[in-house]
């Protein structure tokens, strides 16, 4: 006979049955509709009670610019901006013992370095559009009392950091899966791993879903609480530190002095076309060139371009979302198609990959491309500028 539990209705106590899920859809359904589900009053003492769903089937590239080779079935970002990846399987699918955790693995290994906040914030809006929410009103619900802005600079953060969340969700987690979950959990000091079985109760007139959290040994959560959280002095925050770090790369060979010169040159330039110019998110020297006139109205703080010294130059929108059939709804003054005609020019330079937005830096360093870089950026600011003035 399975479990049971008991409902007290009045002077009765209605028994109600443990139940498998016929299908796995259901209850991925479930989680998406009712995240706390995921059991995150268990996860800490805190306790994480507010999720915003990023979208279900979330794409995660195999390489730079590659195709999109593995689907996690949700993505979520907890109230801290934590990355959460959520693996659902019915304990009846033998992949829950072997197959998903590798496939679990993958997700971060590679969610970590091609994801990054400002396309996650793209998919929450479309996914919080195609379910029929307003995706402002579901982020301040998450984000509480605090900053929308510094709530995906968190995010962006946690990602660089590998700071992320693996959740296995099941009817029935077996033994097998929480040795394995046990040992990853104690073993990974960033990556959270954990499981979590979602058993079903049943009787004639109601259902009760009860999670129970499986993963956190008492040597995992010592191991958590003795790692620090990877910001603070940690994270290049400050025009001086980001100075320092390029000096300290070219004395181990991190980099060359070409790429720093270049580096240094691009910043500066930032400075003196920029509204502002944002350091910090990253443990290594990097910045955002932001100007009023390309944010708009946006809901979020984009840049014009971010440049990471050991990662990307890359150029963002900041115009989603828009709707074609109502250009006055853009949340920007500027037309789209100089965005498009700015993102060819990039694309045009020497070594950016065909169709991407972003390439590795030290592209600036070839011919004369940080020269024509500087002259890209400069026309589309100015067109924002002019755009933003006629309104």
């Amino acid at each position: 006979m399975n479990d049971a539990i008991y409902l007290k209705q009045g002077e009765r106590l209605v028994e109600m049955t443990e139940q498998p899920y016929e299908y796995e859809r259901v209850l991925q359904e479930r989680l998406a509709t009712h995240p706390r589900l995921l059991a995150g009053g268990q996860m800490s003492e805190e306790g994480i009670d507010r999720w915003a769903l990023i979208g279900r089937e979330k794409s995660v590239p195999d390489k730079e610019g590659g195709s999109e080779r593995w689907s996690a079935d949700h993505l979520f970002v907890d109230q801290n901006g934590v990355p959460t990846i959520v693996e659902v399987k019915r304990s009846e699918n033998t992949e829950i013992r072997r197959r998903v955790v590798g496939q679990m693995l993958d997700y971060v290994a590679h969610a970590s370095i091609y994801w990054d906040a400002e396309t996650l914030s793209e998919r929450f809006i479309e996914t919080c559009d195609e379910r029929g929410l307003d995706p402002e009103e579901m982020l301040s619900e998450v984000v509480g009392d605090g900053s929308v802005d510094d709530f995906w600079d968190t995010v962006e953060k946690n990602l660089r950091s590998k700071k992320i969340r693996l959740v296995f969700v099941a009817d029935d987690v077996p033994s097998e899966l929480k040795r394995v979950v046990e040992f990853l959990n104690e073993a990974m000091q960033d990556v959270e791993v954990l499981a979590i079985e979602v058993v079903q109760y049943t009787s004639d007139e109601e259902s009760v879903f009860v999670p129970r959290l499986h993963g956190q040994t008492e040597e995992a959560k010592a191991s958590t609480s003795s790692s620090t959280t990877r910001s603070g002095s940690e994270y290049v925050q400050t025009e001086a530190e980001l100075y320092e770090d390029l000096e300290q790369k070219v004395a181990n060979g991190a980099i060359t002095r070409e790429v720093a010169d270049s580096f240094e040159h691009l910043y500066e330039f930032s400075k003196e076309l920029g509204d502002e110019v944002s350091i910090g998110g990253a443990k290594n020297a990097n910045f955002g060139l932001r100007v009023a006139a390309h944010q708009g109205d946006h809901s979020g703080r984009p840049s014009v371009f971010t440049a990471n010294v050991s990662g990307h130059l890359k150029v963002w929108t900041a115009k989603m979302p828009l709707d074609n059939d109502n250009p006055a709804a853009s949340p920007v003054p500027w037309d789209p198609k100089a965005y498009d005609d700015y993102e060819a020019a990039f694309g045009s330079l020497d070594g950016v990959p065909e169709g991407e937005p972003k390439a590795p830096f030290e592209v600036v360093t070839r011919g004369d491309n940080l020269e024509q870089f500087q002259h890209i950026v400069t026309e589309f600011v100015e067109h924002c500028r002019e755009a933003a003035d006629r309104q």
